[in-house]
């Protein structure tokens, strides 16, 4: 299969915005707390928190962004549905395969539309995922940042991360090596109890090849991160009274 064509989006979406303005209704606010000034364009490296993870991201994070995400959800009705079902549904949150069924062909009558609305950029798990990487490096030339949830979500989604695919760190090196410079890159969070999204420190590419570290080294420094903020929030560091 050929990988999808892919077309910066436009920041103006009037019909997306007024579906966001609808379910503004039925969903409360989300709280963001920032550690520090955000950079633009950055790297976000974020929890996926499901279903309404990205949803909520699109919603309520203070930066325009883009973000990576599976490229059967961009695709025909029939490959939607059938990664609905067989992937989120049934592999990832244990439904079962009658649920998963009615559940999948009823989103995927809609879901593209919403994946192109929350501007989706495809990913791929083969040797497609580098023209990923390179059409992320020109989205961050454009000056806009990008979200990713590289979390392995195949035995589900987990409030503590349990490992992170290292994909996103090609990405740095290679916008390092092409650019010149480190694209900074920040851990972010979002705790759905607490209806609260955290950003963290940026770091840079540099920090960690000091250390001489690898590729799936830094992925393990990034998910201890992204960990480290879920702490925080439970502890309760982030709570309205403590800031």
């Amino acid at each position: 299969m050929r990988p999808i064509e892919y077309r910066l989006p436009r920041r103006r979406q009037p019909v997306f915005a007024c579906f966001k303005g609808v379910l503004r209704l039925f969903i409360r606010k989300v709280r963001v707390v920032t550690t520090e000034p955000l950079p633009t364009p950055c790297l976000y490296l974020a929890n996926h928190a499901n279903k309404m993870g990205p949803m909520i991201y699109e919603m309520f994070f203070p930066q325009y962004h883009v973000r990576w995400g599976a490229h059967e959800m961009l695709g025909s009705y029939t490959s939607r549905r059938t990664y609905l079902r067989d992937v989120f549904y049934i592999k990832k949150n244990g439904c079962s395969p009658k649920k998963a069924a009615f559940k999948a062909a009823f989103e995927a009558v809609f879901s593209g539309a919403i994946y192109r609305g929350i501007k989706i950029l495809p990913t791929y798990p083969d040797g497609r995922l580098i023209r990923t990487v390179r059409k992320s490096a020109e989205i961050l030339d454009n000056g806009i940042s990008l979200m990713i949830y590289p979390e392995n979500s195949d035995h589900g989604y987990h409030d503590v991360l349990t490992e992170l695919f290292p994909g996103f760190v090609l990405l740095m090196e290679m916008y390092r090596k092409s650019r010149g410079e480190d694209i900074p890159v920040c851990p972010v969070y979002y705790h759905k109890k607490k209806r609260l999204i955290v950003v963290g420190k940026a770091r840079t590419l540099a920090e960690f090849k000091q250390k001489n570290l690898r590729r799936e080294e830094i992925g393990e420094a990034f998910r201890q991160m992204i960990n480290d903020l879920y702490f925080r929030i439970e502890a309760g560091e982030f709570d309205p009274e403590q800031i």
